[in-house]
């Protein structure tokens, strides 16, 4: 679920529940995937917002798992801050193809318990 958005960096949630592994905290798989919907959903927000029609693809990531997680799974997608995203919307708004690298973390409590990192492409149909 989407908790937060706020035009610049987006929350989202899984419940805890269907996600637990045999060791009773998140699997790890649901953790990545969770990120990697964040970035999707975050960059599918901003194409929103621009009036563009680009699709996002997920080309490439990872994740690095620091704690378990022990409750719902939260994870914060954020537009990066190294100067890359203007350039890339300038593409995506002129119909051209263009990636961008996005990081996720997921939020135990006020530590943060894993880092995806993921390459996005944008795409027109």
């Amino acid at each position: 679920s989407v908790v937060d958005y706020d035009g610049n960096r987006l929350t989202v949630t899984a419940d805890f529940g269907p996600n637990v592994n045999i060791h009773g905290t998140a699997f790890g798989g649901s953790q990545f995937s969770i990120c990697a919907v964040a970035g999707w959903a975050l960059l599918h927000l901003k194409y929103e917002e621009a009036g563009t029609h680009a699709l996002s693809v997920l080309g490439n990531a990872s994740i690095d798992y620091f704690s378990p997680v022990k409750g719902e799974i939260r994870a914060q997608c954020g537009l990066p801050q190294d100067g890359t995203f203007e350039p890339f919307m300038r593409r995506v708004g002129g119909g051209e193809r263009a990636a961008i690298a996005l990081v996720t973390e997921i939020l135990a409590g006020d530590k943060v318990a894993a880092r995806f990192r993921g390459r996005y492409s944008a795409l027109f149909q």
